[in-house]
């Protein structure tokens, strides 16, 4: 199968890539440096030790520290001192199932279409403004108007002037008229040709958290699990969290506290106090740009002017639903080139072919009797932009442009 025949285009297809533009990525290490500040800097834990407030230290458990939180030991620095209190922060594991971990999920679990994250004005817009002249300015060279044309053999005229640019383009450069308004620095945007910038749709994960409180004393415990309830964002037990760039998710917490010291057996070892919780963060992987992968964004163009046709023809037309089955037999195209069909079973057209068909009548010069055959037409050819048709004549009754609005 043609990945180019696919309705939905796969991640990083072609090499539209804009040179001017790009977004910060988001990622995995973007929602664990979120939550660490979650601790760290907004809630910042704050006990009291001989009466003089003291910060809570924040550290995200990894390597050794991940061994201690999973048993009892409590975390000691250089000199093997305990550092307590302490707020320890794991992460478990990563939930990238269509329903999240209950959660939920926000899209279809089935391929996206690209995200759109820009549209702006294109750099060829400026060239393309020249040519239809919104403004209808007549003196000026670089802008197409009726002065450009040097001959008038033929409506509206022919040759341009040397030096100065002309297009039989029928728009406001054809315009006796003058702009009556005199806005020439108005904001007239809708004949333009626009940059649309796309990205990969965003991939949605969901992080699953071990966090852990580390005390000495059950008041300073009480004064951290307080502080922690008491700052809940609203009725919801949980916090928004933001990225250093500006990305934003929620933490949702576990609905319980679970003690466990160890009060049974610290006549031998030193008394440490520790509460366990869970947090789940939904999120998402956006534009990521690690070594290895391609650029995320992609580029195209809009189309400034719609071509409307009326064409007519000398034989019979028919639609592609019209057509009979010529056979049922299943194994009749067992050796014939898979393609990809439509909802009625048959080919999908290509662009710039119509969706209907001609009845061709050809008499077989050696039986003399007359073959039915059904031609396509070809509606633009892809060279030289001619309105054609195959083995019949269509006559261009009338033809003309409408101004896409954006």
């Amino acid at each position: 199968m043609n990945y180019k025949d696919q309705a939905i285009p796969l991640k990083f297809d072609g090499d539209n890539i804009p040179d001017d533009f790009s977004i910060p990525p988001c990622g995995i290490e973007d929602m664990d440096k979120a939550l660490f500040k979650l601790f760290n800097d907004r809630i910042h834990f704050t006990i009291d030790v001989d009466n003089k407030p003291k910060k809570v230290p924040v550290v995200f458990a990894t390597g050794e520290r991940f061994a201690l939180t999973k048993r009892l030991l409590p975390i000691r620095d250089r000199n093997s001192a305990l550092i307590l209190p302490l707020v320890s922060i794991r992460r478990k594991n990563i939930d990238f199932t269509p329903s999240l971990g209950g959660m939920g999920t926000p899209i279809a679990t089935r391929d996206q279409e690209t995200y759109i994250i820009k549209k702006r004005l294109s750099k060829r817009d400026r060239k393309y403004q020249n040519i239809i002249n919104k403004l209808r300015l007549k003196n000026q060279h670089d802008v197409a108007s009726r002065a450009g044309f040097l001959d008038k053999d033929f409506f509206p005229g022919n040759n341009a002037v040397p030096g100065r640019l002309a297009t039989r383009r029928n728009d406001r450069n054809l315009s006796f008229l003058e702009d009556q308004s005199g806005k020439l620095l108005r904001d007239d945007i809708g004949n333009n040709i626009f940059e649309i910038i796309t990205i990969p749709y965003p991939e949605f994960i969901l992080a699953n958290y071990e966090i852990v409180f580390w005390t000495q004393y059950t008041i300073h415990m009480n004064q951290m699990l307080e502080a922690l309830v008491a700052r809940f964002d609203g009725q919801e037990r949980g916090f928004q969290i933001e990225t250093d760039t500006g990305y934003k998710f929620v933490a949702f917490f576990e609905g319980q506290f679970s003690s466990q010291d160890n009060f049974d057996n610290f006549a031998n070892e030193e008394r440490v106090i520790k509460y366990a919780f869970n947090v789940k963060v939904p999120g998402f992987i956006i534009a990521p740009q690690q070594p290895g992968l391609p650029s995320p964004f992609r580029r195209t163009y809009s189309a400034p002017v719609i071509e409307f046709g009326i064409k007519q023809v000398s034989t019979q037309v028919i639609t592609d639903d019209q057509l009979e089955v010529k056979s049922n037999d299943v194994d009749k195209f067992i050796l014939s080139d898979v393609n990809i069909l439509n909802a009625r079973g048959d080919k999908i057209t290509q662009r710039g072919r119509g969706g209907v068909k001609l009845l061709d009548i050809i008499k077989n010069p050696f039986t003399g009797e007359s073959e039915t055959s059904y031609s396509r037409i070809l509606t633009r050819n892809q060279r030289s932009g001619e309105t054609v048709a195959s083995s019949q004549i269509v006559i261009d009754l009338e033809t003309f442009n409408d101004t896409k609005s954006e």
